[in-house]
C-alpha cells in the first residue's frame, strides 16, 4: 500500500495560481480589462493575502447582493499568520469589501438562531422556528438589531465573476473545482499527458466565452423558473445563448437545458409551447416527445411521421425502438398497420439452474456452477469491465489523441466529447484503421503495448484492478477477431450506452472457446440495454445465454 501523501497546509494556493497561470499563458487575448486587473490584483498581494481570498472563493458564504458574505470573526486558518492584516490588504485591493452596507435581511443569515435571539428588542417565544424568527426581526427596530450584528467585520468577497470565468477557461465548465488537483497532489489520479496548445484548445472566441457564461447563468435560473409556472419556464429558454457553430460542446449543454425545460411544460400541459422548444433540440429525445405530443393531440400522421423520421436517420438504438414500437401502436389504434409491423424482439438461449443459497454474490454461484474446480472449465465475474477494457487499451492513443476542442486542461480522465455522439465520427478515421489492423492479428500487440506502458494512468474505459494478465491473455487467445471487431464497432458507436448492459460472466469451456453468460437471480429481470446487447450478439454469431438462478429450499 501507498504511504499517505501529507499535503502542505496552503496546498491550495498552489493549485489556484497554476489555474489562472494557465488561463492567462493561453488565452490572454481572449481576457478584457477586468480580467487581466483581477489576475494582476491577485498577484501584487502578499501571500496571506492570496491564501485568504483563495480561501474564501473557496467556501460557500452567504448570498448578497454585493458578494458572499463572511463573519471575519468565524475565519480560521492556521496557516494564515495574521488575518486581519491580510483581510485589510484584500480591502486595499479591491478584493474584498469591509462592513458593506446592506439590509439586514441580508445580514441575518450569518448568524445562529442563539445570536439572533439574544439581539432582539423585544422578547420572543424561544420555539419559533427560523422563518418566523427573521421575519420578527425585521418587523422591530432594525437600526438597533444592525448595529448590533455588525459591531464585528463582515467580509463580502469581490471579483468571483471573474473567477468564474477563469474556471470555464480551465474546466470547461462551472461544475468543477481545484478537488482535481488534490487528487492528483494525493496520488488518487494519474491522468494522461496531451497537447494544450493554444490552437487545440476549445475556446477560440470572446462570443464563444460569454455564451457559456450565459448559459450558465440560465442553468442557475432554470432551477427556481421549472418551480413557478410556464411563463417563468418560457421567459428563460428566450433567454438562453443561440450558440456558436462548430461549438458541439455548448450546444450539446443547450439541448440538454432545452430539453428539460420542455418536459416540465410538458407536464404543465403547455404542449405547444413545448413542442416549440423540443424543435429546437436536435437530440434525442426531442423527436420522441414531439411524437407523443403529435398524438396527444390527435394528429396520429404527424406522429407517425416524425417515426419515419426517426426509423430513416434513428440517434440511437433506444430511439430507434421507440420508434418502431410507438409508430406500431399509434398506427394500430388508426387501423393504419400495413406499414408498421409488430416489433420483435431476440430471445436469447436461457437456462434455469437451482442452487444452494449462500452469501456470495448470485454472478459468483453462477460462476461456480459453470466452472467447477473438477471441470477445467474457467469462468470469470467481469460484467462492463473486461471488453470496456479491451477497447481502451487497444485504442488508448486515439482515446487521447489531440483533436481540437477536446481537452481543457491537464485533469481529464476522458477527451470532453467521449459520452457524446460526436466522439467517433471526429475520430472516425484513426478507428477504421486501427480496426484494419485488427484485420490483420495486432490487436493483441496494440492491447499489451498499452497494459505495460499506461498501468495506472485514468481512462473512462479501463478499470485496472479487473484486467488481471491471465484474463486478458486467456480473453485475447479464445476471442475471435471477428466478433472483437462486432464488439468494438457497437461500443464506439454510442460509447455513452454501450458501455454497460454487457454480461456478466465470461466463461471459458476447458480446451477452446468462450461463452457470455448474463446471470439472473431470483425476481430478476434483463434491462433493455441487456436485451440489446443479446440482439447483437445473435446477430453476429457471438455465444451468449441468460442463466437463471433460482435458490433450492
Amino acid at each position: 500500500m501507498a504511504e499517505p501523501v501529507e499535503l502542505a497546509p496552503d496546498y491550495y494556493l498552489n493549485n489556484f495560481r497554476s489555474l489562472v497561470d494557465f488561463v492567462v499563458s493561453r488565452y490572454a487575448e481572449l481576457l478584457p480589462a477586468g480580467e487581466q486587473r483581477f489576475y494582476q490584483q491577485f498577484l501584487q498581494l502578499q501571500p496571506d493575502g492570496q491564501r485568504l481570498y483563495v480561501r474564501l472563493l473557496s467556501r460557500k458564504g452567504v448570498c448578497s447582493s454585493v458578494g458572499a458574505l463572511f463573519r471575519q470573526n468565524k475565519l480560521a486558518y492556521t496557516e494564515i499568520g495574521d488575518l486581519s492584516a491580510a483581510a485589510e490588504e484584500l480591502s486595499e485591493s479591491g478584493l474584498l469589501l469591509r462592513n458593506p452596507t446592506l439590509p439586514l435581511q441580508e445580514i441575518l443569515p450569518l448568524f445562529t438562531k442563539s445570536e439572533l435571539f439574544n439581539c432582539s428588542v423585544e422578547a420572543l417565544p424561544k420555539n419559533l422556528k427560523r422563518p418566523a424568527l427573521e421575519l420578527a426581526l425585521l418587523e422591530q427596530d432594525c437600526t438597533e438589531i444592525q448595529q448590533a450584528l455588525t459591531a464585528e467585520p463582515l467580509l463580502a468577497v469581490q471579483a468571483a465573476e471573474h473567477f468564474d470565468t477563469f474556471k470555464l477557461l480551465f474546466f470547461g465548465n462551472l461544475n468543477q473545482d481545484l478537488t482535481d488537483y488534490v487528487l492528483r497532489d494525493l496520488g488518487l489520479f494519474r491522468y494522461e499527458r496531451y497537447p494544450l496548445e493554444r490552437e487545440q484548445l476549445p475556446f477560440q472566441t470572446r462570443t464563444q466565452i460569454e455564451q457559456y457564461l450565459r448559459y450558465y447563468q440560465c442553468l442557475r435560473e432554470s432551477e427556481s423558473a421549472l418551480a413557478a409556472d410556464t411563463d417563468a419556464i418560457n421567459t428563460l429558454a428566450a433567454q438562453l445563448p443561440v450558440g456558436i457553430d462548430g461549438d458541439s460542446t455548448l450546444e450539446r449543454r443547450l439541448d440538454r437545458l432545452r430539453l428539460t425545460l420542455a418536459r416540465q411544460l410538458e407536464r404543465l400541459d403547455a404542449l405547444s409551447d413545448a413542442e416549440y422548444l423540443y424543435r429546437q433540440c436536435t437530440r434525442p429525445p426531442a423527436r420522441e416527445r414531439r411524437a407523443r405530443i403529435a398524438v396527444n393531440l390527435g394528429d396520429t400522421e404527424t406522429g407517425l411521421a416524425l417515426c419515419s423520421e426517426i426509423l430513416a436517420n434513428p440517434h440511437s438504438e433506444a430511439e430507434r425502438e421507440f420508434a418502431e414500437s410507438f409508430g406500431y401502436r399509434s398506427a394500430k389504434k388508426t387501423g393504419f398497420t400495413a406499414d408498421w409491423p409488430a416489433p420483435t424482439r431476440h430471445r436469447p438461449p436461457t437456462e434455469t439452474v437451482a442452487l444452494p443459497p449462500a452469501q456470495e454474490r448470485v454472478e459468483l454461484l453462477a460462476a461456480s456452477h459453470l466452472a467447477p474446480a473438477s471441470s477445467g472449465n474457467q469462468c470469470y465475474y467481469v460484467e462492463n469491465t473486461l471488453f470496456n477494457g479491451v477497447l481502451g487499451l487497444a485504442v488508448w492513443d486515439i482515446v487521447f489523441a489531440p483533436i481540437p476542442g477536446a481537452f481543457f486542461n491537464p485533469f481529464q480522465i476522458a477527451p470532453s466529447d467521449f459520452r457524446t455522439a460526436d466522439f467517433y465520427p471526429q475520430r472516425r478515421t484513426a478507428f477504421e484503421r486501427r480496426m484494419a489492423e485488427f484485420e490483420r492479428g495486432k490487436l493483441s500487440e496494440w492491447v499489451w503495448r498499452h497494459f505495460h506502458d499506461k498501468r495506472g494512468i485514468a481512462n473512462p474505459l479501463v478499470v485496472w484492478e479487473a484486467l488481471s494478465e491471465p484474463l486478458l491473455n486467456l480473453v485475447l487467445e479464445r476471442v475471435p477477431a471477428d466478433h472483437w471487431r462486432a464488439l468494438f464497432r457497437r461500443q464506439l458507436r454510442d460509447i455513452a450506452s454501450h458501455r454497460s448492459g454487457l454480461p456478466d460472466l465470461i466463461l471459458f469451456p476447458e480446451h477452446s472457446g468462450y461463452e457470455l453468460v448474463e446471470v439472473k437471480g431470483p425476481g430478476d429481470r434483463l434491462q433493455q440495454n441487456q436485451q440489446r446487447w443479446l440482439a447483437y450478439f445473435a446477430q453476429h454469431e457471438i455465444p451468449h445465454r441468460v442463466l437463471h438462478v433460482e435458490f433450492q429450499p
